[in-house]
């Protein structure tokens, strides 16, 4: 009993001087959090709320990794049935406190793993002829090939084993380790081949691009209409003026011809200022003359109707001027000019 109480006492003092080397610990959110983390843990240890504290001291572990808060994880799973577990962190606690030259704490975590080694269930996983590229996994954990035929701790309670190769199916199975130290053998199968996946169903080709809705053509255009095939008053003006101008020219030119005519005939009969006897071929003369006189001023006038309508004939590019052509017309009882355009 008194070797029980020493050694308990020196366990106690052992686990809680980590406590004292955190509080030199520089501050931080991350470490001000795993201490409160641990103080509870220890609280929660103390009390002998063994799953809550394991929680709490796990995390407190996580966030600022320290020998003495592992070493009090080590011993809440130990206390919660854990023994593998509890075991493995011994373990790593010896060789950690070995390197700090701590031997207290080198030594107590051995003890606590030889004891442990007792309690330890272990499970053997076998399969023949293991598949090229087997994968295993114990509880979400990876598990290498190398660890087939062999021992492995493990924790009392329900375990699942998974197996997975490329081109099979995969395979799992679950195991309930008792609280009692032995080996227990899972035996994983050969694991089936996968079945072909199914042959890739060919694309449809692409739809071809819709053409557009034919719309109706629009009617055709209207012809222009045709200009107008009537004289324009220009040419009308034009062929006017120089049509009449050219008429009354001409029968100017053709009385003054006659008139000059009928006086060569006339002179030679007259003396002086009288014409004896040839007073009618004189009235005659005079008329011609006349005649004459009024063709030439109604051609003048006609040029200058002519020349009116030449100006107010529209100009347009490209366009040839209005043909007109006047041709004199003389004949028998005929006499006068014909105007074209």
């Amino acid at each position: 009993m008194k070797r029980s109480a020493i050694a308990f006492l020196l366990a106690l003092a052992v686990i809680s001087s980590g406590a004292r080397a955190r509080a030199q610990s520089p501050e931080g959110p991350s470490i001000a959090v795993a201490e409160a983390l641990f103080q509870q843990g220890r609280k929660l240890l103390d009390e002998q709320h063994y799953a809550e504290a394991c929680m709490k001291l796990a995390e407190s572990q996580r966030l600022d990794p320290k020998l003495g808060t592992l070493l009090n994880l080590a011993v809440c799973h130990e206390k919660e049935g854990k023994f593998a577990t509890a075991w493995a962190e011994f373990t790593s606690a010896a060789s950690l406190a070995r390197g700090k030259g701590q031997k207290d704490r080198e030594q107590f975590a051995r003890d606590h793993v030889a004891e442990l080694e007792k309690k330890l269930a272990y499970v053997v996983l076998r399969m023949e002829a293991p598949p090229a590229g087997l994968g295993m996994k114990l509880d979400d954990k990876p598990i290498d090939v190398a660890a087939l035929n062999v021992p492995l701790p493990i924790d009392p309670g329900k375990h699942t084993v998974m197996a997975v190769a490329p081109g099979k199916r995969a395979w799992s199975g679950e195991v309930t380790v008792p609280s009692q130290p032995g080996e227990i053998p899972v035996v994983i199968p050969a694991l089936e081949d996968a079945p072909e996946p199914p042959p890739e169903t060919p694309k449809p080709p692409p739809p071809e691009p819709l053409s557009p809705i034919s719309q109706p053509k629009p009617p055709p255009a209207a012809p222009p209409l045709p200009a107008p095939t009537g004289p324009s008053a220009s040419a009308v003006l034009m062929v006017t003026g120089f049509g009449g101008g050219g008429a009354a020219l001409l029968v100017g030119a053709v009385t003054g011809i006659v008139t000059l005519a009928k006086a060569s005939e006339i002179l030679p009969n007259c003396d002086g200022s009288s014409c004896p006897g040839q007073e009618d071929a004189l009235a005659t003369a005079n008329t011609l003359a006349n005649v004459s006189n009024i063709g030439f001023g109604v051609a003048v006038l006609g040029l200058g109707v002519g020349i009116a309508g030449v100006a107010l004939a529209p100009k347009r590019e490209n366009a040839s001027p209005p043909a007109v052509s006047v041709t004199p017309l003389l004949g028998p009882g005929v006499l006068g000019l014909r105007g074209t355009f």
